[in-house]
């Protein structure tokens, strides 16, 4: 089988003074030249040079979307490549240019790719706020349009390109506000893309307030460190915790284990359970941050021992959700959430392999509050032992408690009666240990109001 060869290579940022000599001798050398575009400011230098090219522009008229512009850019290059044996594709920027991505996809066996870098915008706008001595190690590049995909990265320095337009920049402002305040200082380019452009510091709140917007467009934003932000990522929280736990840092936080954590656990989850409850959203948001702090601090403790660290944490986390949503990730059918339950503890049943009724039972936690654990343990038998728990049943079965309760068999006879009443949540779909709390609330509130009563009525 002949080998057809597709050489891309970099044309640079759009003024095209920035194209190397190494991607200027692959033009000079290729049968046949096409650019992505004859817009780009290096085609009328290759024209001074009198190097012959095409352009991929006409593809820009047929397509109704960029999607399929891509898709008919990577047949049209295949084609050359067979016609002529080799060609050179030209772009700005080639790993960051969705064509050459297309491309790489639809590659068929008898067409080869070689890929040369280049100049990049994000290289000029780095270089040019070295001026206002802003670090630009470890530079990241993102496109404006790929932030609707991305979370904002605060511990390394960024370059935001192809802002085109005041609605774009106006995205790319909210994006960047998740972790930066609006006072910060960021470096706007009008034209990135000039050999010496020009940094314009502005505050962020200003970014979508310029006079102009194109494709070479862009800000770069220096990296900021937590302790200089009103807001932090999770990434942010673990370097806190580190500190915390690290020569030098709080002595209580250094005192911690495991089990010395097991009561704040159970007290922050509980804290959590009553904000929800409550429905007051910063308290909710506070209160998942206390139980935050738990797993972060129990995973730093377990990375200091090497037993597990939190990218064991999240990467359990994460396998086990893929694997239980077999109908979203996988082939799995659920239209309803009563299907989900059913994927779901079929799920399970595959990670724990073939357990008995008394195994699944034994697995439910001794620290669940009482009704939430009775509740637990009768889904779990029933869904082992392939029966399903019926509220008709349940009623009975209390009728029949209350009896022996009356009759003076004590203690075992309420703990006979709770368990129906589990067994009843539990068919009809409901939650004991809520129930049961809501009930004690609205008793608490009618005590408050100074309403009388006893418990002939409830």
């Amino acid at each position: 089988m002949n080998q057809h060869i597709i050489t891309i290579t970099a044309l640079g940022p759009d003024s095209g003074e920035m194209i190397t000599l190494g991607a200027l001798n692959t033009m000079l050398e290729a049968k046949r030249l096409v650019l992505r575009t004859a817009m780009h400011g290096a085609a009328k230098l290759l024209s001074e040079r009198g190097i012959g090219f095409e352009s991929l522009d006409p593809l820009y008229e047929q397509c109704e979307d960029f999607d399929e512009l891509c898709m008919l850019a990577s047949d049209r290059l295949i084609a050359l490549a067979r016609e002529n044996g080799a060609i050179c594709y030209a772009v700005s920027e080639p790993a960051n240019d969705a064509t050459v991505r297309a491309l790489a996809r639809a590659l068929p066996p008898d067409v080869a790719l070689r890929v040369e870098g280049g100049v990049t915008l994000a290289d000029c706008a780095s270089c040019a706020v070295l001026a206002y001595g802003v670090n630009t190690e470890n530079m990241r590049t993102v496109t404006a349009l790929s932030t609707r995909e991305a979370r904002v990265q605060a511990d390394c320095p960024q370059v935001i390109t192809e802002i085109d337009s005041r609605y774009l920049a106006s995205d790319v402002k909210l994006w960047l506000g998740d972790l930066f305040d609006d006072e910060m200082t960021v470096y706007f380019f009008e034209n990135a893309a000039q050999q010496r452009p020009q940094a314009c510091p502005i505050a962020l709140c200003e970014l979508d307030r310029q006079p102009h917007y194109d494709h070479r467009t862009a800000v770069l934003v220096p990296a900021v460190s937590v302790y200089e932000r009103k807001r932090a990522s999770y990434e942010d929280f673990v370097q806190i915790v580190a500190r915390l736990r690290g020569p030098g840092g709080c002595p209580w936080d250094r005192a911690q284990t495991h089990h010395t954590l097991r009561p704040y656990m159970i007290e922050e989850a509980c804290e959590a359970a009553q904000a929800m409850e409550d429905g007051e959203p910063m308290k909710i948001a506070d209160e998942l941050g206390d139980v935050l702090l738990q797993v972060v601090l129990n995973s730093a403790i377990g990375s200091e021992h090497r037993a597990f660290t939190d990218r064991d944490v999240t990467s359990l986390a994460a396998q086990k959700m893929i694997a239980r949503h077999e109908h979203v990730f996988g082939h799995a059918k659920a239209d309803t959430a009563q299907d989900v339950t059913s994927v779901w503890e079929t799920a399970k049943k595959k990670e724990r392999g073939e357990q008995t009724a008394l195994e699944r039972v034994q697995d439910v936690p001794v620290s669940l509050p009482a009704l939430m654990r009775a509740q637990k343990v009768i889904h779990r038998q029933a869904w082992a032992q392939g029966w399903k728990t019926e509220a008709g049943q349940a009623i009975s079965a209390l009728k029949a408690a209350a009896e022996g309760a009356q009759a003076g068999s004590g203690e075992e006879a309420l703990g006979a009666m709770l368990e129906c009443l589990c067994a009843f949540a539990e068919a009809r779909g409901l939650d004991a240990e809520t129930a049961l709390r809501a009930a004690t609330d609205r008793r608490i509130e009618r005590i408050r109001a100074g309403i009388p009563e006893n418990f002939d009525k409830v």
